[in-house]
């Protein structure tokens, strides 16, 4: 099991010695974690889990809002328009940090590097390949010989025009020489539900929440996007390792504030999600759902935002990807 905690363990406890007395004080009154994508879906299954934790940690509730929509930009825009005192914060994704900012089509009403306050990393994910069961498809190479004989025939479903779901796919199409045709939906579950109905044939996603349709048969499994694969599903390889030695695609969630949130309350959320993700049954938990336990400082995180976005926007162009 893939949990490495030492590091982070000393981080926190070095971290929590540190918090300024007013973070201290802070929070006198109920959070609102806002989650910008659908109940039910990988997002929300994590987001839960952190409001619950976060909400034991301080001593307050944390309640989960779902606001969805333009992949998760509308729930970001309201947070970066909240009073910068700590008890609205985000969700924050790759998607909205790395990849809108540099996706053409896309009119932010917000600055991500100013209006947004980076806190931590929560985790990353384990994210795949998976078909309908109605296909014979069993390998990555299976996929791509299939397209490239039937071409613009295949489709992949993604939770959006421009989303993750969908740069993963543009990536592994670019790379195979194949085309095939995109099915955007408003989020990961209802795109989901139609793999699962046979209407649309595969899809790139995160293993938190495609996990309870693997087990139950409903989809099959092809290739995990990055190394090393998951332990819960043993015997699933890497699409790296099944002829395109080149792909990788990676994802993270984790934490943001408005933008002039006070720096210290900032770090004081980076010491309890530092904290949380430590936790020896949390981590389990974390890797049994399809996550990697990750924390880690604020400019960490900044690093690893700036670096994705290098990264997509090379993806974005040379597949002349556009939002709707």
């Amino acid at each position: 099991m893939r949990i490495c905690l030492k590091g982070s363990i000393v981080l926190a406890a070095l971290l929590v010695s540190s918090i300024p007395a007013k973070a201290q004080r802070w929070p006198t009154q109920p959070i609102m974690l806002v989650n910008g994508f659908p109940p039910g879906g990988g997002a929300d299954i994590l987001a839960r889990l952190v409001a619950a934790r976060l909400s034991q940690n301080l001593g307050q509730a944390v309640s989960v809002d779902n606001r969805t929509g333009a992949n998760g930009l509308i729930a970001a825009a309201a947070v970066a328009a909240a009073r910068p005192d700590g008890y609205t914060i985000l969700l924050y994704t790759m998607s909205m940090a790395s990849t809108a900012p540099v996706m053409p089509g896309v009119t932010l009403t917000f600055d991500p590097d100013k209006d947004l306050a980076p806190a931590v990393i929560i985790a990353g994910l384990d994210n795949l390949l998976y078909v309908a069961n109605k296909t014979p498809f069993r390998t990555v190479r299976d996929i791509v010989d299939y397209a490239r004989a039937n071409p613009d025939t295949l489709t992949y479903g993604s939770s959006g025009v421009g989303s993750s779901y969908q740069l993963w796919a543009a990536q592994f199409t670019s790379m195979a020489g194949i085309r095939m045709l995109h099915v955007p939906f408003r989020g990961g579950p209802p795109a989901i539900a139609e793999i699962i109905a046979g209407r649309v044939d595969m899809m790139f996603g995160n293993l938190a929440e495609i996990l309870p349709h693997i087990r139950s048969g409903a989809v099959r499994p092809i290739a995990f996007t990055s190394t090393p694969p998951s332990p819960v599903l043993p015997g699933v390889p890497i699409i790296a390792e099944s002829g395109l030695p080149e792909f990788r695609a990676d994802n993270w969630f984790g934490i943001a504030a408005p933008g002039r949130t006070p720096q210290e309350i900032v770090e004081r959320l980076n010491v309890e999600i530092n904290r949380i993700v430590a936790t020896p049954n949390v981590a389990e938990q974390l890797v049994g759902l399809g996550y990697q336990p990750r924390g880690g400082s604020i400019e960490a995180m900044r690093e690893t935002i700036l670096r994705d976005r290098a990264k997509w926007k090379a993806v974005i162009a040379a597949n002349n990807i556009r939002a709707e």
